[in-house]
């Protein structure tokens, strides 16, 4: 089972641990202390600690959560290295979602890099629905550039828990 609770200051070594992995590094951008403290200094997001038999296994955070229309951006979910292959990265993704519709969201929305099928693929098999291509988006540092694919639910899409 997986719960959330706030993220505090102390957790930020555990964050900063879980971005470590090179398969993590190469699907998220800025991996910052300083982005992280400036997450959980804007009441605008949300920055959240993924437990699991009460281990911090993950963090994951939303934005837009004064959004007048109601659209809650899943920023970020990552799940540590160690802790991957045990179902824990779709339970922490279901209870986040779950947690963006509970702050009254109509729309919860992400990006994936266009080259991370296996996100999509859990994205899609959890409801949400392919928008589009915000196409060559980020600078990567061997110079190349990387598209993102917009995908969302809408509450009346939600799927039954």
């Amino acid at each position: 089972m997986v719960t959330l609770r706030a993220t505090a200051e102390a957790d930020l070594d555990a964050v900063a641990a879980a971005e470590l992995d090179d398969d993590t590094r190469r699907w998220i951008g800025d991996t910052s202390r300083e982005w992280h403290r400036a997450v959980l200094a804007d009441d605008d997001r949300e920055h959240l600690i993924v437990l699991s038999d009460n281990r911090v296994v993950g963090f994951a955070i939303l934005a837009g959560l004064s959004d007048p229309h109601r659209s809650i951006e899943l920023r970020r979910i990552v799940v540590s290295a160690e802790h991957r292959g045990q179902g824990l990265g779709k339970a922490a993704f279901r209870a986040t979602v779950a947690r963006a519709f509970g702050h009254g969201a109509h729309r919860v929305w992400l990006e994936a890099k266009e080259t991370n099928q296996v996100a999509q693929d859990l994205y899609a098999n959890e409801g949400f629905v392919r928008e589009g291509v915000h196409r060559e988006t980020l600078r990567e540092p061997d110079g190349s550039w990387s598209s993102f694919v917009v995908m969302s639910q809408l509450e009346t899409e939600r799927q039954p828990a």
